[in-house]
């Protein structure tokens, strides 16, 4: 049975005194750890829960998540991750709109959400973790110590829904995407497979849970019978400490992750020894090259995978070791079981080397958004799905993602995509980060502009940045003017907010192109 409850089950019985998780140097082994979701699932099912009833997890890194994702899923409750770096409005519409039944935090935001209470009336159970019980707040360690540890005897599908986790809202509400058993189990393993992954390998958690990748292969090592290492929040001098410490073999990054590692000093990377990370697996945003060569002068052994996929189709496109140096802007090809299209917007293939909008096909799609029947129209087409990327595919079959459909503008009718051209910048020895976004102009509808953040100690300005560009971009493509900020707005997975970025340049505009 392809649920992840079965498969914990069966690896408390073959590796029941080897560690399963490691979080601020205490460990669990697989068989202390299926016990404890064995009783959060009995505590759960005393209290009424059901199969598909809903529990949101609002908390950092913590070896309690990985036991509450085991746990639930054990007995059929949904989970809802919701990102802590929320505010309460966001908080709220999340709880709302999942009509979550439950609510597990940390002390940290215990109070925030005890505010929020009166406007939950469906929430009938909230746990708080590290933190001490009050009329309306359960504290965890009592609670787990309410069930019992014997397996729950509830019947669960591949099919039942494991998670439901929201989209990043980088436009408009967050999408709840409801996501299988089957579709998260079957993504696990052929990652594993993929990447070369199994019981002898130790995968240090960077990201945070609450996000669709690093839930992934959280999953993925725990199939496969390896070790977990959590850190609560990424520290790139803490990681290299942690990797020394235990050993560790495999990560996910994403990359502004992998740039903050490479740009820590060289003292300080020099006092840790890293050799034992074997595969560092990167994806969320497209990997500048100029940090992908740092990354692999670092981790000189190291397999770098970059990986283009979604909340929605979990991993699409994967770029190996051997490709990526050679394929520069590249995703590599179709991940194992799926199958990706290409086509204009009459829904016809477009050739090789042409750019068009990249649907998709796979055991790990999403079954649906929740309760919105307008954007399941909008986003599947004949059994296949997209989320907007636009893309192109060499003679190869190789991928790239060109950018997203509402990131490319328009100017003088010529379609110009900003990915490219932040490439370029990226390789500016001066230039730390950067954002190009179209701008209102009377004569060619929109013209191209940067943004950029220059490294600590750089003094830059617009002409450096422009000039750059000669012989690296056609004229048409060179910004026309440069906007210098300390640092970018980003979403928690991320990825720059352009619609922030755009929305000063763009509010007194009647045709927003």
């Amino acid at each position: 049975m392809l649920t992840f409850g079965s498969i914990m089950k069966q690896n408390a019985d073959k590796y029941s005194d080897k560690p399963a998780v490691i979080f601020k140097d205490k460990q669990w082994t697989y068989g202390e750890l299926n016990k404890r979701a064995n009783q959060i699932a009995s505590a759960f099912l005393s209290l009424g829960y059901k199969k598909g009833d809903k529990v949101s997890v609002m908390m950092k890194n913590h070896s309690a998540y990985v036991e509450i994702i085991l746990g639930l899923s054990k007995i059929g409750v949904i989970i809802v991750p919701i990102n802590f770096r929320l505010v309460d409005s966001e908080i709220e519409y999340i709880v709302l709109n999942s009509e979550s039944r439950g609510f597990i935090t940390t002390a940290e935001y215990a109070g925030e959400i005890e505010k929020l209470l009166p406007n939950f009336p469906q929430l009938d159970t909230v746990v708080v973790v590290d933190g001490a019980a009050s009329a309306s707040l359960i504290e965890y360690e009592s609670f787990v110590a309410r069930g019992s540890a014997d397996e729950p005897e509830i019947q669960v599908d591949e099919t039942d829904t494991l998670y439901l986790g929201y989209t990043s809202g980088t436009t408009g509400k967050p999408k709840g995407v409801v996501i299988s058993h089957r579709s998260r189990m079957l993504t696990g393993m052929t990652a594993a497979y993929e990447y070369k992954i199994d019981e002898s390998d130790v995968h240090i958690v960077a990201g945070p849970i609450y996000h669709a990748a690093p839930w992934i292969f959280l999953m993925m090592q725990l199939i496969v019978g390896g070790t977990l290492v959590i850190e609560e929040s990424f520290s790139p001098e803490q990681f290299l400490a942690d990797v020394e410490k235990y050993k560790v073999t495999n990560t996910f990054m994403a990359p502004t992750m992998i740039n903050f590692l490479v740009n820590l000093n060289n003292e300080t990377k020099s006092k840790y020894d890293a050799s034992s990370m074997r595969v560092l697996i990167s994806a969320g945003s497209p990997l500048p090259t100029q940090t992908k060569l740092d990354v692999l002068e670092f981790f000189q052994d190291v397999d770098l995978h970059e990986f283009y996929g979604s909340t929605e189709s979990a991993i699409t496109l994967n770029i190996k070791p051997k490709d990526i140096r050679r394929k520069d802007r590249c995703v590599g090809q179709t991940f194992p079981l799926v199958e990706c299209l290409i086509l204009d917007e009459n829904k016809k293939p477009v050739v090789n080397g042409g750019v068009g909008e990249l649907y998709l096909k796979a055991p790990y799609l999403l079954d649906e958004y929740y309760n919105i029947p307008e954007a399941n129209e909008a986003s599947f087409w004949n059994g296949y799905f997209t989320v907007g990327d636009m893309a192109l595919r060499d003679e190869e079959g190789y991928y790239y993602i060109v950018d997203r459909k509402k990131d490319m503008l328009i100017s003088g009718g010529v379609n110009i995509y900003p990915r490219e051209i932040e490439e370029v910048l990226y390789s500016h020895p001066s230039i730390l980060d950067v954002a190009v976004i179209g701008v209102p102009d009377p004569v060619w509808g929109e013209s191209v502009k940067a943004i950029v953040v220059p490294r600590e100690g750089v003094v830059l300005n617009e002409l450096d940045v422009i000039d750059f560009c000669d012989g690296r971009l056609a004229s048409y493509k060179k910004p026309k003017s440069v906007d210098f900020m300390n640092e970018l707005p980003r979403n928690p997975s991320g990825k720059i907010l352009k619609v922030e970025l755009r929305s000063k340049f763009w509010a007194q505009q009647q045709i927003k192109i």
